[in-house]
């Protein structure tokens, strides 16, 4: 499956001992010498919770989780801070440093089809079936049903969609197979 370059995903062990690639990276390497504890157990614990919020990679166990609950679950049960401010600037620009400089086109591509086919789902489960009507001066006010109906039936392309990427993720994790099954490094891949 995807071809992230976080590659061992033991949330139990420190993320810079089984990651170090990661602190080629300028923001994560400012992260880790931000923490101030010898363990860097703090900076680990963050990049852990940044790589499940983001990550599809298939030993990432929020990976079929809807973002929204992904952010709120990992803050309750992982960190342990229900209040985490996942919006916070500094926290955004590591998930958008994840995002952009670790994942591969591919799995890029999948997560916002995942994400749009959410909202989709969220906001065709939320929208009412209306028919046409009248308004007191004989204006038409348009109905939703025709436009939930196309949405409903749209769906499946954007399904199918997603299908020809979760192709394409295979073929290029088939493709990142070294010799004797050995994964390329991630300058092999061209991450950095």
């Amino acid at each position: 499956m995807p071809g992230s370059i976080t590659k061992q995903w033991n949330t139990q062990e420190n993320y810079w001992v089984l990651n170090p690639m990661m602190l080629t990276i300028r923001e994560f390497k400012e992260l880790h010498e931000k923490d101030k504890k010898k363990s860097k157990e703090v900076s680990s614990k963050m990049m852990w919770a940044i790589a499940m919020v983001v990550d599809p990679h298939e030993e990432n166990p929020w990976r079929n989780t809807s973002l929204e609950d992904r952010k709120v679950l990992i803050a309750e049960d992982f960190l342990e801070d229900v209040d985490f401010p996942w919006e916070d600037d500094d926290i955004q620009l590591l998930i958008n440093t994840y995002k952009n400089r670790c994942l591969t086109i591919g799995e890029k591509a999948l997560i916002d089809l995942e994400d749009k086919l959410a909202d989709r789902a969220e906001f065709i489960a939320g929208t009412k079936y209306s028919m046409d009507s009248y308004d007191d001066n004989g204006k038409v006010i348009k109905g939703t049903a025709d436009q939930l109906d196309k949405m409903m039936v749209n769906t499946h392309k954007i399904y199918e969609q997603m299908e020809k990427v979760k192709g394409m993720l295979d073929k290029e994790a088939i493709e990142s197979q070294g010799r004797g099954g050995a994964q390329e490094s991630a300058s092999e891949q061209g991450l950095i």
